[in-house]
This record gives C-alpha cells, sequence and structure tokens, in this order.
C-alpha cells in the first residue's frame, strides 16, 4: 500500500509523494467496493469483510480530508529578523530621543528661514565679517561646512581643490550680518581673514556638533551618538528614525499595512496601571480591511516598546492630533521603509554603532505578522538578541483578544494560536520520533510521556486483517493530538500540562485550578509533568557554567553562594539525566 503515496517515472525512481486527494481516492475506491457489494456479481469482497472496518479514508491515510488554508508567506529567518530588530530597537530607545531634538532644531531652522525678510544680496563691509569669525575663534567654534555635493559645485565653477575656503558654508556664517553672499572685492581683501579663522578653528558640519555618548548595540562602549552631519543627512536621519518606528510598531503588533496607516497623532490611549508598575497600553486606531466603507474604530493592546516607538514617532512629524501618524505610507521597499533602514544600517553611520547589516530579503507587513505568530508559538524564552521577549507579546496579544474578542487584533490571535498548535504537534512529533529512535526524554515526566508514547506506538502495530495499512506523519499527529494539546513550551523544558493537581508551580503559587502553567514559577527538576530533551540542553549548560563563575567570584556574598550551589547542582543533575537518557540510544 506504501507504494501508493508517491509518484514514481519511468525508472521507478520517486518523483513527489502524492496528494491527499489521490490517497484518499485509493482508500475510497478499496472501501466502496464493499459498499457497493450488493450491486456487483462478481469481484466483490467476501461477505462481512470492509478494508480498514469503518475507519474514514481521511483516517486511513492521514490526509485532511478539509482543504488546508496554507499560508504562502513565510516567517523572516534569524539572520534578518535579529539585525531588524536590534537596529529598530536601537535608534528608537537610544538614538531617538537625541534625533527628536535634532528635529526641533532643524524645524526651528527652517522656520526663521520662511519668517526671516529677504537677506541682502552681498556683504560690502568687512567690520560685520570679522566681527563674526572674531567670535568663532574665541569660542574655538569651527565654520560651517558646505555639503559635498555644494563642494563639488564648486569645483566644477574652477574653485582650486586646496583652497582652505572652498568647503566653507557662507550662508549661515554671514546670516547673523543679514546678508547672504561676500562681493567679490571684499572676497580678495578679507580671504586673509577667513585663513587665518580656518587654520584657527577649521571646518565643520553644522548639525550634531558635540554629540552626547551612548552606548554601541553590540559591546556596549560608549560612542557619541552622531558625527557631525550636514543638513541634507541630518534630515535623512530624522527620516530613517521614522522609518523605524514604523517598522518597531509592525513587527511588534502584528497589524496590517491598512491598519498601520489609520494610526493618528494622539492614538495611544494613556496607560491603565492596573498594578504598581504593571500598566496596559492600548493603541486606537481603524480598521478597513473587511469592514464597512470607512472602517471602523479598533483598539491594539501593546508592549511598551510600541508605546516608546509612536510616541517618537510623534515627535518626528508635523502633524497635528486626528491627522496621520506616519503620513503618506508607501510601503516598506520600492525607496521605502526597509530600503532607508537598510541603507542607513550599512552605512558609516551604522557599523560605528555597532549594528550588523540587514540582509537583502524583502521585509513588509505581511512577514512580519507572520514571523511575530511564529515566534510567539516557537520561542518561549523569546530572541536573546534583540533583549526583547516574545513571552511579553504572548501576554498582551492574549489581553487585546480578551479586551475587544471581535477586534483585529482577535485575527492575529487566531493566527497566533493555529502556529502555535502546529507548533506543538511538530514538538511532540519529534519527540516521539526521537524515542522511537532510541533517544529517550529525561526528567520527572519522562516515565509518563514514554507510556503514552508506547501506548501510540501499540496502536499503530495493531490493524485490521487485510491489506497493511500506510502509516503517515498525518496519522501518528492524530494519534499524539490529545498529547500535543497539553504541551506548553518552555525555554528548559517541556511541560505536559495534563493535570494542574500535579503541577509544582500551581502549588507553589497556591492556586487549586488554572488553565495554564505558571512558567515564571516552574522547577521542572520536581515537577512530574515535566521532560528534558537534548534541545534544553544547551540552557541547562549555559546556567551550569554561568553558576560555576559566580560561584568562584569572591565578591558574592557566602548567602548568595549558596542559593547559587543549589542552583548549579539542579543543573548538574538536568544534564547528567539528559546525557544518561541520550546515551542509552547508543
Amino acid at each position: 500500500m506504501k507504494e501508493y503515496g508517491v509518484i514514481r517515472d519511468a525508472d521507478g525512481a520517486m518523483i513527489r509523494p502524492k496528494s491527499p486527494n489521490g490517497l484518499r481516492t485509493v482508500v475510497s475506491v478499496m472501501q466502496e467496493i464493499t459498499d457497493y457489494g450488493e450491486l456487483l456479481s462478481a469481484d466483490r469482497h467476501r461477505h462481512g469483510f470492509r478494508p480498514w472496518g469503518e475507519r474514514s479514508p481521511g483516517r486511513v491515510t492521514g490526509a485532511p480530508t478539509r482543504p488546508e488554508i496554507v499560508v504562502k508567506t513565510p516567517p523572516l529567518p534569524d539572520d534578518v529578523l535579529a539585525p531588524l530588530l536590534t537596529a529598530c530597537l536601537h535608534l528608537v530607545d537610544v538614538l531617538g530621543p537625541h534625533v527628536a531634538e535634532l528635529r526641533k532644531e532643524l524645524r526651528v531652522e527652517r522656520l526663521a528661514k520662511e519668517a526671516d525678510p529677504w537677506l541682502v544680496r552681498n556683504l560690502r563691509d568687512e567690520g560685520p565679517l570679522a566681527a563674526v569669525l572674531d567670535e568663532h575663534v574665541r569660542a574655538g567654534r569651527p565654520l560651517p561646512q558646505l555639503d559635498d555635493w555644494q563642494v563639488r559645485k564648486r569645483l566644477t565653477r574652477g574653485w582650486d581643490p586646496h583652497d582652505p575656503l572652498l568647503k566653507i558654508s557662507f550662508l549661515p556664517l554671514l546670516r547673523p550680518t543679514g546678508h547672504r553672499d561676500i562681493g567679490r572685492r571684499l572676497f580678495t581683501s578679507v580671504r586673509p581673514l577667513l585663513e587665518a579663522a580656518v587654520a584657527q578653528v577649521g571646518t565643520e558640519y553644522p548639525w550634531c556638533r558635540d554629540a552626547v555618548d551612548v552606548p554601541r548595540a553590540d559591546n556596549g562602549d560608549l560612542v557619541p551618538w552622531s558625527l557631525p552631519l550636514p543638513a541634507l543627512q541630518a534630515h535623512a536621519l530624522v527620516r530613517v528614525v521614522g522609518h523605524a518606528c514604523v517598522i518597531t510598531t509592525s513587527a511588534l503588533t502584528g497589524m496590517r499595512s491598512s491598519e498601520l496607516m489609520e494610526l493618528t497623532v494622539g492614538c495611544h490611549v494613556p496607560a491603565e496601571e492596573d498594578a504598581p508598575g504593571l500598566a496596559r497600553h492600548r493603541l486606537v486606531g481603524k480598521v478597513v480591511k473587511g469592514r464597512r466603507w470607512g472602517g471602523e474604530r479598533d483598539e491594539w493592546v501593546v508592549v511598551e516598546e510600541v508605546v516608546r516607538a509612536v510616541t517618537l514617532a510623534e515627535r518626528l512629524t508635523d502633524a497635528e492630533p486626528g491627522q496621520l501618524l506616519f503620513g503618506s505610507f508607501q510601503g516598506f521597499n520600492s525607496n521605502g521603509a526597509m530600503d532607508w533602514l537598510r541603507r542607513w544600517v550599512d552605512s558609516p553611520a551604522g557599523q560605528r554603532l555597532g549594528l550588523e547589516p540587514i540582509p537583502a530579503t524583502p521585509v513588509h507587513p505581511r512577514s512580519l505578522r507572520r514571523t511575530l505568530a511564529v515566534e510567539m508559538a516557537a520561542r518561549p524564552g523569546g530572541l536573546l538578541a534583540t533583549k526583547l521577549h516574545f513571552k511579553h507579546l504572548s501576554v498582551v496579544t492574549s489581553e487585546g483578544y480578551a479586551h475587544r474578542p471581535g477586534g483585529a487584533q482577535a485575527v492575529f490571535y487566531q493566527e497566533w494560536k493555529t502556529a502555535e498548535a502546529d507548533e506543538k504537534t511538530r514538538r511532540t512529533l519529534e519527540a516521539f520520533r526521537q524515542f522511537q529512535g532510541g533517544q529517550l526524554p529525561a526528567g520527572p515526566g519522562a516515565d509518563a510521556l514514554m507510556a503514552a508514547f508506547r501506548s501510540v506506538e501499540d496502536e499503530l502495530q495493531g490493524h485490521e486483517p487485510g491489506p497493511a495499512k500506510v502509516v503517515t506523519d498525518r496519522q501518528i499527529e492524530l494519534l499524539l493530538k490529545k498529547k500535543a494539546a497539553v504541551l506548553h513550551l518552555s525555554a528548559a523544558n517541556y511541560c505536559w500540562f495534563e493535570d494542574p493537581g500535579k503541577a509544582l508551580c500551581l502549588k507553589l503559587a497556591g492556586a487549586k485550578s488554572a488553565a495554564a502553567p505558571l512558567t515564571g514559577m516552574c522547577d521542572s527538576s520536581r515537577c512530574p509533568q515535566a521532560t528534558h530533551h537534548l534541545l534544553h540542553r544547551p540552557v541547562w549548560q549555559t546556567a551550569a557554567d554561568n553558576s560555576t563563575v559566580l560561584l568562584a567570584s569572591p565578591r558574592i556574598p557566602i548567602g548568595e553562594k549558596n542559593r547559587l550551589r543549589a542552583e548549579h547542582e539542579r543543573s548538574m543533575r538536568a544534564l547528567e539525566e539528559i546525557d544518561k537518557a541520550a546515551g542509552k540510544a547508543g
């Protein structure tokens, strides 16, 4: 029967597996011979025999009887997600406040230009210029430097590349005098003054001078948050940080493009503090997709990182309250937010801050939404490279679903739950396959888990008389479905939460009944429903190594070392049990 599960070429080599419909058809035809046996005068099954008994074709083959909804958008790989989130959070949290002040200064400069009366064309008196130069020299302040494109423009007009005055920007230098430029005759006479000033204080771009130090993203070393910038690059930096706010909001909420576009200035609802230090943050927006004309008001419960991004974005726009926060949203690619962010991170400015280059993989809200759902389903410990724990996102997404069951966040909640169920099934099947290969689980709950796996094996081995049945991963998944439903993923163990009365975490917390374990109080070395597998070994090894270093430090008090020694012994016992169970496979 297994031969019917694949399609082969003329030489007998397998081309591909058969489709689920094709597999079901094979079984259906054989069963229908019995179902319509009364109509057949010959070539029918013996009386009372039906292939595979009363089991349906879908149950026999493991092929789903309903069409599967396939999500075509793949999640972002780690080598894209980690540097992307690291760069966005660094720009928002570390550079963001300084860039907001820079934008305020740029805006003041722009408004001053618009409000100033027309400046006189040429300065013809040496006195005002000498006073300005003297002020620069006395303060040790460099003369304003021209943008590179303007320097190139002067060179095409015949300036000497070695002229010490080539890079001076005369417009901002002369603004205090009320003039725009220097007359030709005066320029010749004041050249010695200008050259002397350049020799003493030099030239420098006007923006981001004397920038304060901030930690690098990679090693924490302190560096100026920006080098001096010309006007165009200063405006570009403001735009890059604004794009980082958009990407951060999209990546940490799962909002669609249409929902990002509908966010307005003032969308952040004041936080509701449930307890000291515990606040619920909400964004008020509008859902357009699938709703009546004009959209409907909706709310998202979000983490604090999103609130900081939205608050910063409001400081980077001239929009008034109620107007669109992110302006004309043109997407992430095709010279959109991702292209701007990627170019800046790859530039010397981004590298100087220790940011890792972002691969050229296309990133858009759909991929970020899918990635967030998969990450929350598969990463209980969080993505360490970004110092952002996806467990926090799991909590707020659940709160958003409970707050507005019919809202847009509920749709994302269901997508996350579907991904989580798939991940639990995959992990359970993986553990079962490892058990079949002799790689046994460890921990207090290992015996109960192996007993469940043995019962699945017994059911797979028993079959009705007749042709051998096809055993597929899908059929095994159906048998393991009940076990997978109670699996809760943790960074250092699997929790098979079948009986709340046996859960050690609930006993420690004094909670007699709960729908889920309290992961923060988990002691998997003693809980009868916890198991350890080889994939958990690096976590225990890291804990053992860290405790070894701390125990050897003379700065750790004796009382603290006693606690660390107990944790170290627990980690070592877990490692020994995992290695012993894995050794049985050999």
